[in-house]
């Protein structure tokens, strides 16, 4: 018997020529089954599911090539279900990420595996619109709990991309270098600002980068609260104070809670607008 290759939507399949009987195609399932490592790499993300599944038994198909083959717009939920039964396979944490990630894994696969995604990864599947809600959500959760294990840097970076689930964690960091990130985040609303700014334990340094925020630091709520707080640092409440309004700057005179400096400040501005009494 002969082997003569022969192409079919792109495949390099192969023909088997006995001497006496017309050549025979290779079933796609028996081709990818019986396909080099060479050839799987080319062909797997492009190749019809019986390619695909034919290859899922052939003893070539290492992990990385599983990646190839995981892209596959063919790709089922049952091909996935088949992926995730081997042990071996999931050894890759390059395997658990894709399929955690594509849209066709059945949940309770997902939600098994996402335990085991670092956080970058977690904070690709809380963005991936095409996934189902509870494993999104379930992505925030696992970067809430394990947010105080990242470095600064880690940290700095999540808080560019975050989603909403996750800001409401990230809001809460004490370090300026964080909010100053989290202030670039297009997710980010005013009413995280707000949170921020009149929280107690909001750090002096943390309020000043608000002050300093292009997007949030015009916003009248947003001034009322940081000249509200008493750790914002006394330069930057005062210079706040001269651009807030006259109602706003009695309310903040009579307001308890308010500190003196402040109190003070806004007195005067009264007192210059408006003539003594």
């Amino acid at each position: 018997m002969t082997i003569e290759p022969t192409t079919r939507r792109g495949q390099s399949w192969q023909v088997a020529a006995r001497r006496d009987k017309l050549p025979v195609m290779e079933t796609p399932f028996e081709a990818g089954r019986t396909a080099s490592a060479e050839e799987l790499a080319t062909e797997l993300a492009t190749a019809p599911l019986p390619y695909l599944e034919g290859a899922l038994e052939n003893p070539a198909l290492q992990p990385d090539l599983l990646l190839h083959l995981l892209k596959n717009r063919a790709v089922t939920a049952s091909l996935i279900q088949r992926i995730a039964r081997h042990a071996s396979w999931l050894k890759s944490y390059e395997v658990k990420s894709a399929i955690v990630l594509h849209p066709k894994t059945p949940r309770a696969i997902a939600m098994n595996l996402i335990q085991f995604l670092w956080w970058r990864d977690l904070a690709r599947v809380a963005d991936h619109a095409v996934l189902s809600p509870p494993l999104r959500r379930a992505a925030e959760r696992l970067l809430a709990i394990r947010m105080q294990e990242l470095a600064l840097g880690e940290k700095i970076s999540l808080a560019l991309i975050a989603t909403r689930g996750v800001i409401s964690v990230l809001r809460k960091q004490s370090d300026p270098m964080v909010v100053r990130a989290l202030l670039h985040n297009p997710r980010l609303l005013e009413e995280d600002a707000l949170a921020i700014a009149v929280a107690s334990g909001t750090p002096g340094a943390v309020l000043k980068e608000l002050a300093e925020d292009s997007r949030f630091s015009s916003r009248p709520a947003l001034q009322k609260a940081i000249v509200q707080n008493r750790e914002t640092p006394p330069s930057t409440a005062l210079r706040i104070v001269q651009g807030l309004s006259t109602p706003v700057l009695k309310e903040l005179a009579r307001a308890p809670h308010v500190g003196q400096l402040v109190k003070v400040a806004a007195l005067r501005l009264i007192e210059a607008r408006e003539g003594p009494e």
